[in-house]
């Protein structure tokens, strides 16, 4: 029994480190090409594997597109809470978080478009998306947004709830001016990204005050 527990480990743990082998690869293609240099041939080329040995552990590239966006997500939750450490006690702290949180997407374009890429068409291929990939993907989301709203409750009189709130306005907001952005009708619009980030901050921060003194 337990010999049959410790091959079943093995095998498991060699299956997770070729499918972060072939993730590994994935993400240098697509720091070189972009998104629209992924390939699956290509991938399974770069991670040193037959093409069908990358489909026995991935499905379709957008699963791998779908574990890539997590994983940016997730460095860039370190990155934002290593910038709050840096910045804790400043007056600027409290709009620092959602400001890196944009100015990123905003200034690497190839990254936007995997975002919104993944998650306009996530519903649509989530068949072939497994369903552990994808609650991956939502915690990791969940986790950015959770440490955006704990920053703002912790330097401004905002409750929890309200907090929240203000976060989930600003990434819907956010998303919103990335489509715009990437398709170029800001331009169009006669806006800029960096002014209408930075107004909506100050106008966050102030709904915050007249709310406090409202209660």
């Amino acid at each position: 029994m337990i010999e049959v527990q410790k091959k079943h480990s093995r095998t498991s743990d060699l299956a997770k480190f070729k499918r972060q082998h072939i993730l590994t690869a994935a993400r240098r293609l697509f720091n070189a090409n972009g998104l629209d240099g992924l390939s699956m041939r290509d991938i399974a080329k770069e991670a040193g594997y037959s093409l069908g040995a990358a489909y026995s552990y991935f499905r379709t590239k957008e699963e791998i597109q779908v574990e890539l966006l997590a994983g940016i997500l997730g460095e860039l939750t370190r990155q934002i809470k290593a910038a709050l450490t840096r910045t804790e006690g400043q007056d600027d702290a409290t709009r620092h978080a959602f400001t890196i949180f944009a100015d990123y997407f905003r200034e690497h374009r190839e990254e936007r478009y995997l975002l919104l890429c993944t998650l306009t068409d996530l519903k649509a291929s989530g068949t072939d998306i497994p369903a552990e990939v994808r609650k991956e993907l939502d915690s990791r989301l969940l986790t950015l947004m959770g440490l955006l709203a704990h920053n703002l409750y912790h330097h401004t009189p905002a409750s929890p709830a309200h907090a929240q709130e203000e976060t989930t306005d600003f990434v819907v907001y956010l998303l919103g001016l990335l489509i715009l952005e990437n398709s170029g009708r800001l331009q169009l619009l006669n806006q800029s990204g960096q002014e209408m980030v930075d107004r909506y901050g100050e106008r966050m921060l102030l709904r915050m005050t007249q709310q406090k003194e409202k209660e």
